[in-house]
């Protein structure tokens, strides 16, 4: 390995954001250091009901809505 060099990782920290409260569940917001994106978590019911990030504020607020659903068909 002739000449091997260290790469330095030159992207920013991610920032966490004020966190948004929908339908008493609280959506977290991430502000992706590299991109600036602003990312929001939801529970997601293609995988499992388990948190994904997406960068549409709706979708987010619309799987929170479905896994709400979710988790009152489950009590009955």
């Amino acid at each position: 390995m002739k000449g091997s060099r260290k790469i330095k990782y030159r992207g920013k920290a991610s920032e966490p954001q004020e966190s948004i409260i929908f339908s008493d569940y609280e959506i977290r917001s991430l502000k992706h250091g590299n991109t600036g994106n602003i990312l929001y978590q939801f529970p997601s019911k293609l995988h499992s009901w388990e948190n994904c990030w997406t960068m549409d504020l709706q979708a987010a607020k619309s799987g929170v809505l479905k896994y709400q659903e979710h988790l009152k068909e489950a009590k009955e």
